[in-house]
């Protein structure tokens, strides 16, 4: 029965999330509280966005909450807060979480976090404000989640807040947030990535969800542009790609098996789909090929500074300013319509590279297809 529950459920989303691509409705928003960030990835660049912005011009905590305002009476349903680290905006993050549950307690607050500002201090706060889901970056051991993250101390500064989040939770007596490791595998930690799963699960977390890294290529970068503005994506490799070899990507869909075959004897819930959903061309070439772009039609993505933006890998083509102009005549503007049908045209070309849309825009029929062979072959595409 609850299966067939569960798969009823799964059929009406999809429904619904195809009403909303024709309706262009925004039921989930993207807040980069900053761009300034306390690590220096090798596989994304958003921190040296961060070294050139002016911290003066970022949203203070009034300007956020009337954004909050106007997105609650779009009926938003999910709220992420955003950065670069957004700790480093304490003064906004906390109380604007607070806010948010205070306005409306059914609306789903996000929360991704390098750790590295996530004192014992802080944990409590988050788990007062509110928060629904925590996301923890973790990519390896500790050389190798150091390397990656750019920052010596990185990888003891996750396992240090996941102590002080679950201590939090357990002396507060609260059942959320749900603590989420995501894991980017890429060339970077392909051989080890696995060993953190008895370790987070030691530490308490909930969940670990396996991600494919993200890599915009040049030359998608320097042919897309949309009202003669071109895109300035963060996910750039600093030198060599961080994409899988053929040899390399076999192996990863080898240990995605061996993962899901072993998940029964951990007690942390185990999501290896954004893995599976890859096919190994898609992992060796970095080309996703989204036939659609539900993102920029569902989600409100606005950066530190007030701008509503066309989607956030494309952040320098700006649709309004929310300080200066309300949210309803911002969302399916003149500009907000010119970037959709850009993108609807296969326009857009950076589209062909977005990780984001593996497990945010497949169609309807896509999202059935892979649902029917995970669960009748039991194994990802491509697995031998």
């Amino acid at each position: 029965m609850n299966n067939i529950k569960s798969i009823f459920n799964f059929l009406i989303d999809l429904v619904k999330r195809e009403i909303n691509y024709i309706l262009v409705t925004p039921t989930h928003a993207l807040l980069f509280i900053t761009y300034r960030c306390t690590n220096q990835c090798r596989m994304c660049t958003i921190w040296k966005r961060g070294k050139k912005s002016n911290k003066r011009e970022e949203l203070n905590l009034e300007y956020w909450k009337k954004c909050v305002d106007e997105l609650l009476s779009r009926k938003i349903k999910v709220i992420e807060i955003f950065g670069g680290d957004s700790l480093i905006r304490k003064d906004v993050t906390i109380p604007l979480i607070e806010y948010i549950k205070k306005k409306n307690e059914n609306v789903i607050v996000d929360f991704p976090t390098n750790c590295n500002l996530l004192d014992e201090e802080t944990a409590k706060a988050l788990v007062r404000a509110g928060v629904d889901r925590l996301y923890v970056s973790l990519d390896g051991t500790v050389e190798i989640h150091d390397k990656i993250r750019g920052r010596r101390g990185a990888y003891n500064s996750v396992l240090r807040s996941l102590e002080y989040l679950v201590e939090a939770k357990k002396n507060l007596k609260q059942e959320t947030p749900e603590i989420i490791i995501n894991c980017t595998i890429s060339a970077l930690n392909i051989d080890s990535f696995e060993q953190i799963i008895p370790v987070v699960e030691k530490f308490g977390a909930d969940t670990i969800e396996f991600e494919y890294v993200g890599e915009f290529k040049e030359e998608n970068i320097q042919n897309t542009s949309v009202n003669g503005i071109k895109p300035n994506p963060f996910y750039i490799t600093s030198g060599s790609s961080n994409l899988l070899t053929r040899e390399q990507a076999y192996l990863l869909k080898k240990k995605m098996k061996n993962i899901r075959e072993s998940a029964k004897k951990f007690r942390i819930k185990i999501v290896t789909q954004h893995i599976d959903a890859l096919t190994i061309d898609n992992l060796t070439e970095g080309m996703i090929l989204n036939k659609k772009c539900y993102f920029c039609r569902y989600t409100v993505s606005i950066d530190p500074f007030g701008n509503v933006m066309g989607c956030f890998h494309f952040n320098n083509y700006i649709l309004g300013n929310i300080k200066y102009v309300p949210f309803s005549l911002i969302w399916k503007n003149k500009n907000h319509r010119r970037f959709l049908k850009f993108q609807k045209k296969g326009k857009i070309k950076i589209c062909n590279n977005c990780i984001s849309g593996v497990h945010r825009n497949p169609t309807l029929l896509q999202s059935f297809y892979r649902a029917t062979y995970f669960i009748l072959k039991g194994k990802g595409f491509d697995e031998r």
